[in-house]
């Protein structure tokens, strides 16, 4: 897991070459957010409402109250919500989008951390669950690596 900062939602140097636990620490400068890369096991889905694409209708009501009720989670900008997952699927996930109003961030992706109820990351790692086998299917329904037959 890594963080640091972006400025209207881009981050301001190359993320994907700063190494796992590394950290942005003190306050954030005025007007830049604070990003985080999940790293394996790890992930967050992203549920939003966008224009005509409502994430949470699309979700299965069993998937959404198993998120409310087992899963880390924090609003996100909007309507949204970022839930915190740790993934003990058996299938590689894809940091994607799913056309439905949900994406999944994977370790390949960043979300905008919530740095006004947490200031860290690592204070909150204990509160993140595993996945069931029901959530499991659901996210491999959605976001696993196509395999070809070959």
């Amino acid at each position: 897991m890594k963080s640091f900062l972006l400025l209207n939602k881009t981050p301001i140097l190359k993320w994907g070459n700063i190494p796992d636990e590394i950290y942005f620490e003190g306050d954030l400068p005025k007007g830049y957010n604070l990003a985080i890369s999940p790293s394996k096991p790890y992930i967050v889905l992203d549920i939003d409402i966008h224009d005509k694409i409502n994430g949470f209708l699309n979700i299965p009501k069993d998937i959404y109250k198993e998120l409310e009720n087992n899963h880390f989670s924090y609003s996100s900008k909007g309507e949204g919500k970022h839930f915190w997952i740790k993934y003990i699927g058996s299938k590689e996930l894809l940091n994607k989008t799913s056309g439905k109003g949900f994406d999944l961030r994977t370790d390949k992706g960043y979300v905008v951390w919530n740095h006004y109820l947490y200031k860290d990351i690592r204070e909150c790692l204990h509160l993140i669950q595993e996945s069931s086998n029901k959530l499991n299917n659901f996210l491999e329904l959605n976001f696993a690596k196509n395999e070809k037959m070959g």
